[in-house]
């Protein structure tokens, strides 16, 4: 009986008893105890598959996070790039007028374009020509110092109308009523005005840059004084008759180095005929004094650019 495992089972239709052997109690056993491994075993594995289906819900979380921030930065760099298009499209249309625009300065300026130049070089070549233009006339005698009736005198020989000889005539002269205002034709210094009754009468000379003066003859009333810094433009003087005038007159001349030379071409000359001057007083060396003007403005021009660039610092 040692080795045999008696079972006892009772119900209401009385007691059942059942012996187990020694063998069958090992099986009995083992099952049990492969049945406790088999659900230990299951347990760990539906637990490590439960700690997977998190894991993978949270990657499926932040991938959705991230897919959702990636069509945020897609709609924005969609918008970006259409602001950039629509800006390309207003600098295109700008850089075509401008382009258009420096086309039409360029042949009024009387520059030829050229193609192996870019667009910033053409438009320093541009702005140089532009400046030196405008410094010329700004301080070079051109147009004319009053608005006159009609020139009664040439500059060259003439028959004198008071005396009645052959003399040269040093200027033009251009009649107008008395008191008709007289404008300085470029920025300069009041060299001398002096009053008189005889030969140029009341008598005004500006001297002017490069070598160049302007003197006002038989004039009414002086309106600046010996040592006045003028402008263009400026009131200097009115019409009058005084000294050898036979009516009210101006007497203009020009003078180049102390020598007078014909007023006539410098009074026909403005922006719309530069290059007028050039041809009609050969006697002074224009090439020289634009080429100076030139580089002049152009160092100008690039000092501005070097003081425009943004300066940058250096750190030990």
């Amino acid at each position: 009986m040692k080795d045999q495992l008696l079972i006892s089972i009772s119900s209401v239709h009385g007691s059942r008893q059942y012996t187990i052997g020694k063998l069958l109690r090992r099986y009995f056993v083992i099952i049990v105890m492969l049945l406790g491994a088999l659900t230990l075993a299951t347990a760990i594995f539906v637990n490590y598959l439960l700690n997977q289906v998190d894991k993978h819900h949270q990657q499926q979380l932040s991938l959705e996070q991230h897919t959702q921030q990636l069509l945020a930065d897609i709609t924005s760099l969609e918008s970006h790039r259409a602001n950039l298009e629509e800006e390309l499209a207003v600098r295109s249309d700008e850089i075509y007028m401008a382009t258009s625009r420096l086309g039409e300065i360029e042949q009024a300026l009387g520059l030829e374009q050229d193609s192996s130049q870019n667009l910033d070089q053409r438009l320093d070549t541009a702005t140089i020509n532009s400046a030196v233009r405008s410094t010329m006339l700004q301080m070079i005698p051109s147009g004319s110092p009053l608005e006159f009736r009609y020139r009664s005198s040439r500059f060259g020989n003439r028959t004198h109308p008071i005396h009645g000889n052959q003399r040269h005539h040093r200027g033009v002269d251009l009649a107008a009523n008395r008191g008709t205002p007289i404008y300085a034709p470029a920025d300069g210094v009041v060299e001398s005005v002096r009053p008189s009754n005889g030969g140029y009468g009341n008598m005004l000379k500006i001297r002017h840059a490069f070598g160049f003066a302007t003197l006002y003859a038989h004039l009414h009333e002086f309106k600046v004084t010996a040592g006045t810094f003028v402008e263009k433009g400026q009131l200097i003087a009115t019409v009058g008759n005084t000294g050898a005038s036979t009516a009210p007159h101006l007497h203009y001349e020009v003078h180049f180095l102390e020598r007078p030379i014909n007023p006539q071409a410098f009074m026909d000359w403005d922006t719309s005929n530069f290059d007028h001057v050039f041809t009609q007083e050969r006697s002074i060396q224009w090439d020289s004094l634009v080429s100076m003007l030139e580089t002049k403005v152009s160092n100008q021009l690039l000092l501005s650019s070097h003081k425009a660039a943004p300066s940058t610092e250096v750190s030990d």
